[in-house]
């Protein structure tokens, strides 16, 4: 069974008790939303996006669209976003990428600290570098130990070129002093399809769930600062000293300027997702951590990780 028959699965099977949040139904009550997405369809951001697209639409009634903008590094949805009315009909799925990193990297459209609005994080994710379970690549030592007798011969690829796992994992091999050949793709599923063709050597990327399962592939290292949850023997670019390690989370942002009934109104029906067991088989599924940031919270940690990973860059000279 895969990811998407997981969740329609635990949908199916109830959990979902109405909660029309009357209170504000005057002042928000759109007929349809659509959220953005800055990844290809099928991978954790799909997953994260579905699962609270889904609890809106079956649960308030309200159709819930999904409008798929991969590339660039999930600024292409970014920059739809900012431009979109603040009206509480498009929103957009949040990942640090576009937000945190793609602007200190090359020229946006639009600033991170005044053209969003954050409404909430609902999931925290591990970004781990893996291998296909029969490599000959055993741990992240022999990466390394390979990538130094064979310069720029590891082939590797993430969900999102110039992403935060990107950058951070170039950050990683720099440090080391080891020259790779990064190979982009548009999307996690298309990377991983390559990985277990035999085609790259590795992938950087949160859609690793299904496959770990299937012992198909071995996880490596973990991009963040935080360990994986149930897997504590993998270790984290934290732990080994690297410049760059973010926490990645998955949430729902807004244009700037979104009214406080809309804010209020996201923020309760992800309260409600939260309490239902739709969030738990979520959270299996994605191997991620709840993490239920309010508004305020959200806001901080975004503004403070963008200023963070600015002074990173600029110190590893990458800053544009």
């Amino acid at each position: 069974m895969n990811r998407r028959d997981l969740l329609v699965t635990a949908f199916a099977a109830g959990g979902l008790g109405y909660s029309p949040l009357e209170a504000l139904a005057d002042s928000y009550s759109p007929r349809t939303v659509t959220i953005t997405v800055g990844f290809a369809a099928g991978g954790a951001g799909d997953l994260a996006t579905r699962v609270i697209a889904d609890h809106v639409r079956l649960t308030h009634k309200i159709p819930v669209g999904r409008d798929f903008r991969p590339g660039a590094g999930g600024t292409l949805a970014a920059d739809q976003l900012a431009r979109a009315k603040p009206d509480g009909t498009t929103l957009s799925l949040y990942s640090a990428s576009p937000i945190i990193v793609a602007p200190h990297l090359q020229k946006v459209p639009y600033d991170p600290l005044k053209d969003f609005t954050y409404i909430g994080s609902y999931v925290a994710i591990a970004i781990p570098f893996f291998v296909r379970s029969d490599s000959r690549l055993q741990g992240w030592d022999n990466v390394l130990e390979y990538a130094r007798a064979n310069p720029s011969g590891l082939r590797w690829a993430t969900a999102a070129p110039r992403g935060v796992a990107h950058i951070a994992t170039e950050a990683a091999f720099a440090r080391e002093g080891v020259r790779t050949t990064f190979v982009p793709f548009s999307g996690g599923a298309e990377a991983i399809t390559a990985l277990l063709g035999g085609h790259i050597h590795a992938v950087v990327s949160s859609d690793y769930g299904p496959h770990l399962d299937s012992g198909s592939v071995r996880l490596l290292i973990e991009t963040g600062p935080d360990s994986i949850p149930g897997l504590p023997d993998v270790p984290t670019f934290k732990s080994r000293g690297y410049p760059i390690s973010i926490p990645a989370s998955y949430g729902l942002i807004g244009p700037a300027g979104l009214p406080n009934s809309v804010i209020e109104w996201w923020q309760n029906s992800i309260r409600e997702l939260s309490q239902t067991e739709v969030y738990q088989t979520f959270l299996r599924t994605i191997r991620g951590t709840a993490t239920l940031q309010d508004p305020a919270t959200f806001t901080r940690t975004v503004h403070d990780g963008y200023r963070a990973v600015g002074v990173q860059l600029a110190a590893m000279g990458l800053k544009t």
